[in-house]
């Protein structure tokens, strides 16, 4: 009896074990581990961008877009250095040597059609937008006999370094005036042809740059000086011939010296690009200018108060496509001619 007592209990204990042998799960099989899609590297542009003289717009407002960009693009490093000016740029950027800068729209123009100062077609040059508005005239010591444009004949004037703006917009003005074969030329930029002006080494001196110019400003404290009137008859007969200047005063008491309102040209500053940027690169480009404007202005005081619904007015070279996009986006009205 106790032999068949045990032979069950032994039963029921082998039947329970294969039961809860039964109730354990089945190990999930592993699972094969993904594969994790490379990363993408993206190519960090460092660029040195040229402008003009450091007491100029190119160069301070250069610097104001650079920082901008290097600020709110990750992949951009960008740094202003000074430069040749604006006849110097679009060859630079044309060139592929440097990926954008600043130009006036005569000079984009000129750089784009072949015309002179420039021995080819410039056809790499596209565009991004318009800056601020440069301001041409010549200045005299506050105290000189020289009155008016004509009074410069046969007179030392400073008209800028050659290859830059402040060159091209003396032989384009000036020849215009029929002055540019009857003055004693100086191939000689700011600010070294203020010091010229000072010491009487030159009787006048090229005014290119967006008053009140600070440096100017300083200058004009310890050399009072004066701005030269642009006469109606000129301005528009280059307003025919070049549709891109315009006219403005300059207010009195602008600088030191200068006791009256004086009427001269002015002309928009172009921001040119090489063709051959990427759309994405210049549509993140324009996001990244115009959505922290504010902070651009804080670095070169002179773009306050910049209509930004007038960022495509006075551009003399076609849009790049990526900038296209980016105004189209924006709902902006882009113009045939470019």
């Amino acid at each position: 009896m106790k032999h068949k007592l045990v032979m069950v209990m032994l039963s029921v204990a082998l039947i329970v074990s294969l039961a809860l042998v039964g109730c354990v799960p089945e190990a999930a099989p592993e699972e094969e581990e993904e594969e994790e899609a490379p990363v993408e590297e993206v190519e960090i542009l460092k660029w040195k961008i040229p402008t003009g003289s450091p007491t100029g717009t190119y160069f301070i407002g250069s610097t104001a877009v650079c920082r901008a960009l290097s600020n709110n693009v990750d992949y951009i490093h960008a740094t202003a250095t000074p430069g040749g000016g604006g006849v110097s740029n679009c060859r630079k950027v044309n060139a592929g040597e440097a990926p954008f800068a600043f130009c006036n729209s005569a000079e984009g123009y000129q750089a784009y059609s072949g015309l002179a100062p420039f021995e080819k077609i410039h056809g790499n040059l596209r565009s991004w937008g318009t800056m601020h508005a440069l301001y041409i005239s010549w200045i005299v010591k506050a105290d000189s006999p020289i009155i008016a444009l004509a009074d410069l004949e046969g007179e030392k004037v400073a008209t800028g370094e050659p290859g830059s703006g402040d060159a091209g917009s003396s032989e384009t003005i000036l020849t215009v005036a029929g002055l540019y074969d009857k003055i004693i030329r100086i191939d000689v930029g700011d600010p070294e042809s203020w010091d010229l002006l000072k010491l009487g080494k030159a009787d006048a001196v090229i005014h290119h740059t967006t008053p009140p110019n600070a440096s100017l400003l300083a200058f004009s404290a310890t050399c009072p000086i004066r701005l030269l009137e642009i006469p109606d008859a000129l301005a528009n007969d280059l307003i025919a011939e070049l549709p891109y200047f315009g006219q403005a005063t300059v207010a009195a008491d602008t600088y030191e010296g200068q006791a009256e309102d004086v009427r001269v040209l002015i002309i928009p500053v172009m921001l040119i690009i090489n063709k051959d940027i990427a759309d994405d690169v210049v549509y993140d480009m324009c996001t990244a200018l115009w959505a922290n404007f504010d902070d651009v202005a804080l670095t070169a005081p002179f773009l306050e108060g910049k209509d930004l619904t007038q960022i495509l007015s006075g551009i003399s070279v076609p849009l790049h496509p990526g900038a296209v996009r980016y105004y189209e986006e924006k709902g902006f009205t882009i113009p045939e001619a470019i």
